[in-house]
């Protein structure tokens, strides 16, 4: 109901018509529309931008939730939280007050936290009071009650692919934060073979490469036994070290980003925050040179990850290649 709650400019009305006949013998009826309508091209912009404007107008009233709807929103979808149970239900409230303002009201609320989810009298606005639940947002799955990431894999078994249909599976193999990229990198290596030999779209995998694509697609089910943690730092850490790695083979490159958290015991906790790879171009190039666009990953990686993490950290380290 998002869309219907924005009115268009009325200079701009003109443009949003429809034709309407109550009956078969009857003259068609033309109608403008008022608010944005599904199915056209701006509306997504018009929501998207509708919600900053809201959120800016409004930072000095609903600060917390000025922020998260200017950082932590995609579309009508809020992926937030706070450090600690007040400030959480201090978000969840401005949240709303702060939608209802233009007659949006944010429904199917979750929570990592059972203090949390007891608290919501309103059992209509919950997503599902059942444990093994898991909420869908952006391509992947999270599990509020272990507070992980994980993935469900939908890929249709067939006997004979085409090349369409690998492009096909890499298409539905994408997941934020570069999570399982290592995985879409080896299918899109599978795809420039098809374009080295000249596959058309339609035609069927050769003989000779058909049961390497199969035995990769039979695969995929395993990423579903794949868990990874949201929350990337831990509790009464001492410091905190920002880990990134870069390398290069002659058939991909990337860089990945990693959290090193030290406690004040001296123990230590490195979890996964981003990724990114990239496949080696068709034409041969020397390994030193992929490694240099590696690094080039790495830094625009880094550079990309900082400012979202919002904490001190007391180094940056970058591990690159060394040529001997």
């Amino acid at each position: 109901m998002m869309f219907r709650q924005i009115l268009i400019y009325p200079a701009q009305c003109d443009l949003l018509r429809i034709m309407w006949k109550t009956g078969a013998n009857e003259e068609p009826v033309i109608y403008r529309l008022k608010p944005v309508t599904y199915g056209t091209a701006s509306a997504p912009f018009f929501a998207i931008r509708t919600l900053r404007q809201l959120a800016m107008d409004e930072s000095s009233r609903f600060p917390l939730a000025s922020k998260v709807a200017l950082q932590d929103m995609y579309m009508d979808d809020v992926v937030s939280g706070a450090r600690n149970l007040d400030t959480a239900c201090q978000l969840q409230c401005q949240l709303q007050n702060m939608l209802e303002t233009c007659g949006m009201k944010l429904h199917k609320w979750n929570y990592n936290s059972k203090e949390l989810l007891n608290s919501s009298s309103d059992q209509e606005h919950s997503f599902s009071t059942n444990a093994e639940s898991a909420i869908k947002a952006l391509n992947i799955r999270w599990k509020p009650t272990g507070d992980y990431f994980m993935f469900k894999v939908s890929i249709p078994s067939i006997a004979s692919y085409t090349k369409r249909d690998v492009l096909s599976v890499i298409a539905r193999l994408n997941a934020p934060l570069g999570l399982i990229d290592p995985v879409i990198s080896k299918a899109k290596i599978f795809l420039q073979k098809l374009w080295v030999i000249k596959l058309k779209w339609e035609e069927f995998l050769p003989d000779a490469i058909a049961p390497e694509w199969l035995n990769f697609v039979s695969c995929l089910k395993a990423l579903e036994e794949l868990k990874t943690d949201r929350y990337v730092l831990t509790d009464s850490y001492g410091k905190l070290i920002l880990l990134g790695y870069a390398d290069a083979s002659e058939s991909e490159y990337g860089a990945v980003v990693y959290m090193h958290s030290v406690k004040e015991n001296g123990t230590t906790t490195t979890k996964h925050i981003s990724s990114k790879f990239r496949v080696a171009p068709i034409k041969v190039i020397s390994i030193a040179r992929l490694e240099l666009s590696a690094c080039l990953l790495l830094a625009q990686l880094v550079e990309k990850v900082r400012p979202f993490l919002q904490v001190h950290l007391a180094k940056v380290l970058s591990c690159t290649p060394i040529q001997p």
